[in-house]
């Protein structure tokens, strides 16, 4: 028996690959800038069984009229916000991440992006570079010493925790579920305003939800300590460009280092860019081949255990309600 595959993006692990193909699977792999009219187009071709989502196009009530035997989405990743789980869970399918997989590479993209927004490193590549040695006048900023607040306390906060506290920073952290952290790694906070008023670093690790889009605004940023850095590896959404953008200008971010942006490709002509002491990189904190080949792997796995008749792994499915249909 075989079951068609599509995969949303252009590559995946090639012992990803093999490990659905020795199950039966055919896989068709998609454009990486992949619209919703293309999906869907592409879902409608033929009987459908299972979409590995990488990247992050938008799945919903269209996707899924056009392709009524989808039985399962598996995410390569952690991220699901471009899904329709309301749309997914109505039609019966689960929709399965693949939890944890990434969470150490994500980790030490948040940290690098750290290290390169306290000792300069981008700007000052390129001044050497133009000719000019600022050794005689430049003073760098230590991590060693300084809180850094996690935003969110799943797997790759975890893993940033981890590596943080190695480094002398002191680590707090806010969750919706306080009881989730892990009073090991990071000093439970009740409450964002307790958590931006000690933040020397803030460090977004939370999933984009209607509860935490547009969270980092201007209101919030004001209550940062004086000088603060953002780093965002999690989702564009979570923060207000415009306002990121005014509190690096005005200097009450000393720092900002994105990973991810609202809308993907960001357009080049985009404000933000133009702001001081910005350091920005195309959502790659989860590409190294590690982690590419784990969550290559989960993703495979979650597929095949629906795909062969079994219960969705409950640490993996993100809309439990569709076994309940």
């Amino acid at each position: 028996m075989s079951y068609r595959v599509l995969v949303t993006a252009s590559r995946i692990a090639a012992t990803a690959i093999q490990r659905l193909e020795d199950f039966g699977a055919v896989l068709e792999f998609l454009p990486d800038a992949l619209s919703e009219d293309m999906l869907v187009e592409a879902a409608a071709r033929a009987p459908l069984d299972a979409i590995l989502m990488r990247n992050n196009p938008p799945i919903g009530a269209r996707l899924f009229a056009a392709a009524p035997q989808l039985r399962v989405i598996g995410k390569h990743g952690a991220g699901y916000d471009s899904v329709d789980l309301e749309a997914a869970t109505a039609a019966g399918v689960p929709v399965l991440i693949a939890t944890g997989a990434n969470a150490y590479s994500v980790a030490e993209q948040a940290v690098a992006l750290m290290f390169a927004l306290g000792r300069d490193i981008v700007r000052l590549d390129t001044r050497v570079k133009a000719g000019h040695w600022d050794k005689w006048h430049y003073s760098g900023r230590e991590l060693r010493g300084r809180t850094l607040s996690l935003v969110g306390f799943g797997a790759i906060a975890r893993h940033t925790a981890k590596l943080a506290a190695a480094l002398g920073l002191d680590v707090q952290a806010y969750s919706r579920r306080i009881e989730a952290i892990d009073p090991a790694l990071a000093r439970p906070v009740a409450t964002l305003d307790e958590l931006y008023a000690a933040s020397d670093i803030l460090s977004l690790h939370c999933p984009l939800v209607p509860e935490t889009r547009g969270m980092i605004n201007a209101a919030s940023l004001k209550r940062l300590k004086p000088g603060a850095l953002l780093i965002n590896t999690a989702r564009g959404g979570l923060i207000d460009e415009a306002a990121v953008t005014a509190a690096l200008i005005d200097g009450t971010l000393a720092g900002a280092g994105l990973e991810t942006f609202a809308k993907e490709p960001p357009d080049p002509a985009n404000p933000l860019f133009r702001a001081p002491n910005l350091i920005v990189s195309p959502h790659i904190g989860a590409h190294t081949e590690s982690a590419e080949e784990a969550m290559g792997l989960m993703a495979a796995d979650n597929i095949i255990r629906v795909l062969s008749g079994g219960v969705p792994d409950a640490a993996n499915l993100v809309n439990p309600a569709v076994i309940r249909k």
